[in-house]
């Protein structure tokens, strides 16, 4: 076999490889995209905010829903009437399977476990948020019927 013969041959493979190796990437993108379109959303699971007892806010249980909008504004979904809080304050959201919470501008600032929040931060079950004066902890499942226990929000 001449040397030209070999190099044709060599040619031939590496081109009949690497058009494979296209295939198998437009396959696994077409498959990626046709799942992507006939996948449903996941809706969000039940959860809900338990709201501290103080002496100034008395507390409370609060369901969210995929989108919640907290402030003291009328056309808010959740309505928290405290001089502390903002007309539109946050937003929790539910999306790609996590809790997302985003403070809106607040003046008096959102807070998670006592941190600032300063952009959209992925929330748990059991972390405690503040906005404003007003303490709030995230808690999973329908909220429970009747009014809720005093929690102390200073125990950790």
């Amino acid at each position: 076999m001449s040397p030209a013969v070999v190099l044709l041959i060599v040619r031939v493979l590496l081109a009949v490889c690497l058009y494979a190796f296209l295939a198998a990437v437009l396959v696994i993108l077409w498959r990626d995209l046709r799942g992507a379109g006939s996948g449903a959303a996941v809706p969000a699971p039940a959860a809900h905010l338990l709201r501290f007892e103080s002496t100034e806010v008395p507390g409370g249980v609060i369901p969210l829903g995929e989108i919640s909008l907290l402030g003291r504004a009328a056309d808010n979904t959740i309505r928290i009437d405290d001089p502390t809080v903002s007309q539109h304050h946050a937003r929790i959201t539910f999306r790609s399977g996590q809790w997302i919470l985003e403070d809106l501008g607040s003046r008096n600032g959102t807070r998670v476990n006592g941190f600032a929040v300063e952009g959209p931060l992925v929330i748990t079950y059991g972390d405690d948020l503040q906005f404003g004066e007003v303490m709030v902890g995230l808690r999973p499942g329908h909220p429970p019927q009747g009014r809720p226990p005093k929690v102390d929000s200073a125990a950790g």
